[in-house]
């Protein structure tokens, strides 16, 4: 094996840890944005319940 050879190799590899490293973090953001849309959605629900409930527990 040359020198060359064995330099494309390790090129190669490092492309391939590269991609791997930007397609993980692509999905892992893509994860995240989708958690933080449906969880905001959740959350204003949640508050406007509980805000019901506060409010009807004092008498008018």
């Amino acid at each position: 094996m040359t020198t060359r050879s064995l330099h494309g190799i390790v090129r190669g590899r490092k492309g391939q840890t590269a991609i791997e490293y930007l397609l993980t973090t692509l999905a892992l953001v893509t994860v995240f944005a989708g958690m933080f849309g449906f969880l905001q959605g959740q959350l204003k629900r949640l508050f406007t319940i509980a805000g019901v409930k506060i409010l009807s527990t004092y008498p008018k």
